[in-house]
């Protein structure tokens, strides 16, 4: 199976597969089996609910229950997928899960409808939401646009008048036509010139496998950069004794698993894959997204700071943009939901 669109907003989450994880994933009953192993009740129990299926991008986590790197740490941590009927920000809100990951967006609505969270990490410095365009039509930027079709999914129109307006290319001079979240015909076909959006490590291979040469246009690049799966926890939650101690141990975990996908992205993609956790994982697809993901979660930035790092010069420009696509009641102020002390005390290696 090819992994599905994603988009910044709250309806792509209604799209996914419920996945099946392996149970090592679902509770605390596996290390009641080890036998020796200190007690499941010693330890700091953590609920964390992922941004999408486990496929690479949610490698970190699922790695670092696999491999012990939690347990190492004091904590029994329970990993719970993206699926349908699964609201990141209402589980955080309700206590369900300690730990949410998912699109800025999404938070800044919470935080818009009265939630108070705190955002301590975030796994991409550069959106990897894009706009994929054939080769043959000639455009590799948005001014490029004018007198072309562009197909733009139902679910992304929001996005897409925002995406034309930020880079003033009138709509009136574009030719749109409303397709499916997952059709790709209509590009191959010749149909549309361009289509938004895509992600940049799924449609765009697709396409390319079904003889159109694309180029991929990052949103991220042209105004729309957001942190897509940023890390978060409720504010009073944060600001109980202990618990900044709590998720500096569950980063470093995490920041460790994510240490062996750079140091072999295609080997993190084939323990994915052979490891079951989610069924029908194409190795061929996961092997390309994780050589192409990396670049996406580096940046100067994380160099000078360390893997993780959270950008509030990014962090003001997503709450603009969900101000304007009407995702948020005003411009959310970012300041105090950001926090770098997270960071700072799981010390990320700079990559």
């Amino acid at each position: 199976m090819r992994r599905a669109d994603r988009l910044p907003v709250k309806m792509e989450l209604q799209m996914f597969a419920v996945p099946r994880l392996k149970s090592l994933l679902l509770g605390v009953a596996g290390l009641a089996l080890l036998a020796g192993q200190a007690s499941a009740q010693d330890l700091q129990k953590l609920t964390v609910v992922l941004g999408y299926i486990p496929d690479v991008e949610s490698f970190g986590p699922v790695y670092a229950k696999e491999k012990g790197f939690f347990k190492d740490e004091g904590l029994d941590v329970t990993v719970v997928p993206a699926g349908v009927g699964v609201d990141q920000v209402q589980m955080v809100s309700s206590g369900a899960a300690t730990i949410g990951i998912v699109g800025p967006e999404l938070i800044l609505a919470g935080e818009s409808k009265g939630e108070k969270f705190k955002v301590f990490a975030g796994e991409f410095q550069r959106s990897p939401v894009a706009m994929t365009c054939s080769k043959a039509s000639g455009v590799a930027k948005p001014s490029d646009l004018k007198g072309k079709t562009l197909g733009i999914k139902t679910t992304a129109a929001a996005y897409a008048d925002l995406f034309l307006q930020k880079n003033g290319v009138a709509k009136s001079d574009v030719k749109t036509m409303a397709i499916g979240p997952n059709d790709i015909s209509t590009i191959v076909a010749g149909r549309i010139d361009c289509m938004i959006t895509t992600f940049a490590f799924n449609e765009p291979r697709l396409i390319e496998d079904a003889g159109v040469p694309v180029n991929v246009i990052s949103l991220g690049d042209y105004g729309l950069n957001n942190q897509m799966n940023s890390y978060f926890v409720k504010a009073d939650f944060y600001d109980k004794p202990g618990s900044k101690e709590i998720l500096a141990k569950y980063l470093r975990a995490e920041v460790k698993a994510w240490q062996q996908f750079f140091k072999d992205p295609a080997g993190a993609a084939k323990f994915l894959v052979d490891g079951g956790y989610y069924d029908g994982l194409d190795l061929d697809q996961q092997v390309y997204q994780a050589q192409k993901q990396g670049a996406y979660m580096t940046s100067p930035l994380t160099k000078e700071k360390g893997l993780m790092w959270l950008d509030p010069a990014v962090w003001k420009e997503t709450a603009q943009n969900a101000n304007d696509a009407h995702l948020t009641d005003g411009v959310v102020d970012t300041s105090d939901i950001l926090t770098t002390d997270i960071l700072e005390m799981a010390k990320p290696p700079k990559l």
